[in-house]
């Protein structure tokens, strides 16, 4: 017990430190220029998968062929790689939302968006690899289908409207989920459709047995680990249900996983925790899909 309360101690300190650290100009400007989440492709089939199909695969679950849809997501990461499969599976255009825009036309996403290219008949059997896109030219090339807007969700003005609005993993970095789910729903044209996955997941205390240890820190104490970081906002299901509803979204879930609740000591939790509902606390990930109500079928942007 003494060993785990110093462990936790330790990372407590850690945590602090760095989020200090990034508070400084210097060292954010150094940290920010590092490679993020999926910036290196080492040759792994899994990891083509989750930073460059999933998303694809994820939108197409709900909505069908991707073909002649105006696609934005928000948060694509260090590399544009499941914007440049969404173009490769027909959509007619694909923004970007980032606060951080890297350069992606960097030799690491040349190196993802090549990979992509090769591993498509596997991925996407029968389906075949578009003439007119290049992973060489891309994206400096592609303007007309293309765009990079460098501002956070919760600062986006205009930009227009979209036949699909996704992100993949950011939801739960967000500072705001009100205005994550009244952006998504302004963003959405008439008939869209809006897919968001969202990892209630403990990310960096993850190597603890109690997945909801991270909920138990003071919010005082956690902005001091984490508001320079983008650690997890730590908004739980219910709350975005309710986001979703109140900005006039309709909502289904897909692809439910759950915590097993026998790793969860629900005594130890805050008491403003512990009133939350259990099954929403017990949400390890979801993927939503809004709709606006009474939203007609969504239909694609091909001329005839």
């Amino acid at each position: 017990m003494h060993a785990r309360v110093w462990r936790i101690a330790g990372d407590v300190a850690r945590h602090t430190l760095a989020n200090r650290a990034m508070g400084l100009t210097n060292v954010r400007a150094w940290r920010l220029r590092r490679p993020r989440a999926g910036a290196r492709f080492t040759g792994e089939p899994e990891l083509l998968d989750r930073y460059a199909f999933q998303a694809l695969r994820g939108i197409e679950e709900v909505v069908g062929s991707v073909a002649g849809r105006d696609i934005i997501e928000y948060g694509p990461g260090d590399t544009l790689s499941a914007g440049f499969s969404m173009l490769a599976a027909g959509a007619r255009s694909y923004h970007a939302l980032d606060r951080f825009v890297c350069d992606y036309s960097s030799t690491e996403a040349k190196n993802w968006y090549r990979a992509i290219q090769e591993g498509w008949a596997t991925a996407f059997p029968g389906r075949s690899w578009p003439d007119d896109l290049d992973p060489a030219r891309f994206p400096e090339t592609y303007g007309d289908r293309l765009a990079a807007l460098n501002e956070s969700v919760e600062s986006l003005r205009g930009s227009g409207r979209f036949d699909v609005v996704t992100s993949w993993q950011v939801g739960e970095h967000v500072r705001d989920i009100e205005v994550f789910a009244e952006q998504t729903a302004r963003l959405l044209r008439p008939g869209g459709v809006a897919v968001h996955r969202v990892d209630f997941g403990p990310h960096a205390w993850a190597r603890y047995d109690d997945p909801l240890l991270f909920l138990r820190f003071p919010a005082p104490l956690w902005k001091a680990m984490g508001s320079n970081r983008g650690m997890p906002n730590r908004r739980r299901h219910h709350e975005f249900m309710q986001a979703w509803e109140r900005s006039g979204l309709a909502v289904t879930c897909h692809d439910l996983h759950r915590f097993d609740a026998s790793e969860v000591a629900f005594h130890k939790l805050p008491a403003r925790v512990r009133a939350m509902p259990r099954e929403s606390l017990l949400v390890k990930d979801v993927v939503y899909v809004c709709r606006h109500r009474d939203g007609q079928p969504l239909r694609a942007n091909v001329s005839p």
